[in-house]
Parts: structure tokens; sequence; C-alpha cells
């Protein structure tokens, strides 16, 4: 089974899911390609940056951002003895994995690329576009992603923030097939991680992206040996949820969660 990754260039949040995977699965699927877009895609820098900043705060936004600078300058460099990397792009040097970096995953020239390479199934983790239909039947398999939280109920975008604002004492990790419609489309696994007392927004997206690369592999075996159980998710029972405003931040801070 050849499958195709579309992501995102994100070494603070994305690469854990890959350098989870890679390692301990890298050898079991064969990885055809990992197609990487903009970080957060066409999302306008001021408007990221402003809201990175009210949810970090100057402090934490500074870390992340010296995190981020630190990243991008070890992954020019050769890859380290213990075989971590700074980045996806480094993180395929060292295992071997073709890597292209993508403009927009729905752009004619994609598509072309995506027919003549002709992967069994596309594996979409966090990429930014919403992947248009002609892409989303390109693959004989079909497309998955995962979702950190539990479908439908916490659809669109920052699903932990609204999962720890909300009160959960876990969060939900879906794995399902894709749709026209964001976020919808059947579910191939539903599972949950506990949120530890006093844990972070940015330790526990950091912690559920490497469980997750566990769960991807548990349903990529079942795809790939027609054993999947599909279940139908009641969209009547959904809510939508997008980046959080600033009052809504405060009030996350007033529950007494902290970002960083």
């Amino acid at each position: 089974m050849k499958i195709e990754f579309l992501t995102q260039d994100d070494s603070n949040y994305i690469l854990p899911f890959f350098d989870e995977f890679v390692r301990h699965y890298g050898t079991e699927f064969r990885i055809q390609r990992v197609s990487c877009c903009r970080a957060m895609g066409k999302r306008p820098r001021a408007k990221l940056f402003r809201e990175l900043l009210w949810l970090y705060g100057a402090y934490g936004f500074l870390h992340l951002a010296t995190r981020s600078v630190f990243a991008r300058l070890m992954a020019k460099l050769p890859a380290p003895d213990n075989g971590r990397a700074h980045s996806i792009a480094q993180l395929c040097r060292v295992h071997g994995i073709r890597y292209e970096e993508v403009k927009d995953p729905n752009s004619a020239g994609f598509l072309a690329g995506l027919k003549e390479r002709a992967p069994d199934l596309i594996v979409s983790v966090a990429c930014p576009y919403i992947l248009k239909d002609a892409v989303l039947r390109s693959a004989p398999l079909g497309c998955i992603n995962i979702h950190n939280a539990p479908l439908p109920k916490y659809k669109g975008m920052m699903p932990v923030f609204w999962q720890m604002y909300h009160g959960e004492s876990k969060i939900g990790i879906t794995i399902h097939y894709m749709a026209a419609k964001v976020d919808e489309g059947d579910a191939i696994l539903q599972d949950e991680l506990e949120i530890k007392a006093g844990e972070s927004l940015d330790g526990l997206i950091r912690r559920s992206k490497r469980y997750g690369a566990h769960c991807m592999a548990k349903v990529l075996r079942e795809v790939g040996s027609n054993k999947a159980q599909v279940v139908h998710l009641d969209q009547a029972e959904s809510t939508y949820f997008t980046f959080p405003t600033r009052e809504q931040i405060q009030t996350f801070r007033n529950r007494g969660f902290r970002a960083i």
C-alpha cells in the first residue's frame, strides 16, 4: 500500500507526529512521499502572529518563536547521531523518504503529480487546505484525516484548546475518511487521551500528536488489510469552532489553564 502524506511545515506541533510515526513504523509502511504545505496555508501572517500573541502571551510567543528559529537553523545541519530531526524535511532526508514543498494541494499541477505517483491512500495530518473533490477521489483507498478531538462534537480549528476550555477530562482522537465538508466523513477510529493535571496546551498538543501517530499506524493496518470498521457520524450533533477570541482566551486563563 503506497501512502502519501499531506501536511504543513510546523516543527512545533506537526513534527512530533512524524517523528513518532517514522521512528516506530517507517519500515512497516511504504511512505511514497510527504507533501508539505506552508504552515497555516494562506492564513495572513500578520493575523496569525496577532492570534498567537493573544493565545500564548508575550513570553509564550517569544518561546515558540525561539523554538521555531532554533529548529530551522538546526534543520540545515546534518541530523544528529540520535536521529532526532528538527524539521519534517530533515526527518525525511534521514529516513530516505521523498519530501516536497507544495503551494496548493488543489492545484492542477499537484493533481497531475498525484495521478502520476498513484498513491493507494492519502493521509492528511493538519493539511491547512480544504481538499477538493478531485484530490479526495484521486487515491483508490481514499483520503483519511486525523483530528485531535471527538467528531462531530469538536469540528474546526484549535480542537485541543476547545476541549480544555470546556473542561473535558480527556481529549479525543478521530481518524476518519475525508468528505467535501471539513471534519466530516465516516470515522475509522475514535480514541481518547487523558489530560494531565496542570498540563499546558502546548504540552498536550505535542503529546497528543505523538499518541496520534500510533493510532494512525493501527488504522493503516486495518485499511491495508480491508478490515477497517467505519462508523457513520451524526452531523446533526456537530459543533464547529474557529480560532478563539481574546475574550475566550482570557476565560481560558481565568479557568486555570495555561497555553505554555
